[in-house]
């Protein structure tokens, strides 16, 4: 297991990018830095590619979140709280957690794609990093990582 950490999401806006093509669509994926030896400005930029490293573990279903929710679902699920307590408050906890990943899986998709097609320039890369590894760290805490 050497090397960046890609899934099918990725392949086509990789494609895309080497071609010099644009799509009419936002890609979950993201162009995969990491391969290529020469990007433009905006995906070169400091920290771009951690960004996008962190968004796939966030928003891939078998990435650290991914992973991380639903073994917190299932010790839920599989406890035997009265009134099943234990089950309804993870239950709430991790349907926030979702919200807010959807929330910023947005903004880095966003982010990533108008930098890999337009050339723009990301600069909330730390900030956006910052609430990545958050999240990523609530679900893991909530699994008992």
């Amino acid at each position: 297991t050497k090397g960046p950490w890609v899934d099918e999401t990725d392949i086509r806006p990789t494609m895309m990018y080497l071609l010099g093509l644009k799509d009419d669509y936002e890609h979950d994926g993201r162009v995969v830095t990491q391969v290529l030896t020469n990007t433009n400005r905006a995906l070169s930029g400091k920290g771009v590619t951690t960004l996008g490293e962190c968004y796939k573990q966030l928003n891939s279903s078998v990435g650290k979140f991914g992973t991380s929710t639903l073994e917190a679902a299932t010790k839920a699920i599989e406890s035997t709280s009265t009134g099943d307590q234990t089950y309804l408050t993870a239950d709430q906890q991790l349907t926030a957690l979702d919200q807010a990943r959807d929330a910023l899986a947005g903004q880095i998709k966003g982010e990533l794609e108008n930098a890999a097609f337009q050339n723009k320039r990301m600069n909330r890369v730390p900030t956006l990093l910052a609430s990545c590894r958050s999240l990523i760290s609530q679900a893991e805490s909530m699994a008992g990582h």
